[in-house]
């Protein structure tokens, strides 16, 4: 039977209350999934902490084993010399040279480890930064989505019951 207006298929006004229901669902998991999303960036964030903490930790350990190295070379140097007959002034001057060496390596060494650790709190900061945004702007929007297609899933499957009643009443009345 078909009436001005309305489609009936099979008993059904217009389209497959199952679709809509599913679709229901199928919107209730993306707004999970909106909300999920905030979650994994602060993970990630976290994760980026530790990365960076590494990074740095690995910088600063290479940067100390090679002035340690320098050191020993210059010890070393020192020693081959100290074994030798000299004396007077360049013994002196060798011994300043040593001083003056080992001054210098440990300047370009504070000089690094100061650069790591200005780079390593910038990283941080950033990911501290991101961290906020995530957890404040970033997951309210996320929220909001979550909660829209929540009520959008709620008013389709509320749509979808009304149509099977409709439909059960229009079967009944026959």
């Amino acid at each position: 039977m078909q009436r001005k207006g309305t489609t009936m298929a099979g008993g059904r006004i217009g389209g497959n209350v199952a679709d809509i229901v599913d679709t229901a669902g199928v919107m209730s998991a993306t707004g999970t999934a909106a909300s999920e999303t905030g979650a994994d960036a602060t993970s990630v964030s976290a994760t980026m902490e530790g990365e960076i903490n590494e990074v740095t930790e690995a910088l600063a350990t290479h940067f100390t084993d090679l002035a340690e190295g320098l050191r020993g070379r210059i010890a070393q140097a020192k020693q081959r010399l100290a074994g030798t007959d000299w004396e007077g002034t360049s013994q002196a001057q060798a011994t300043e040279a040593e001083t003056a060496l080992n001054a210098d390596v440990d300047n370009v060494l504070g000089n690094a480890l100061t650069s790591v650790a200005e780079f390593k709190a910038f990283m941080l900061a950033r990911a501290n930064d991101f961290v906020a945004m995530v957890e404040g702007d970033f997951n309210t929007i996320m929220g909001n989505v979550d909660v829209a297609y929540a009520d959008l899933g709620k008013a389709s499957q509320s749509f979808a019951e009304n149509l099977q009643l409709a439909d059960e009443s229009i079967r009944f009345n026959g």
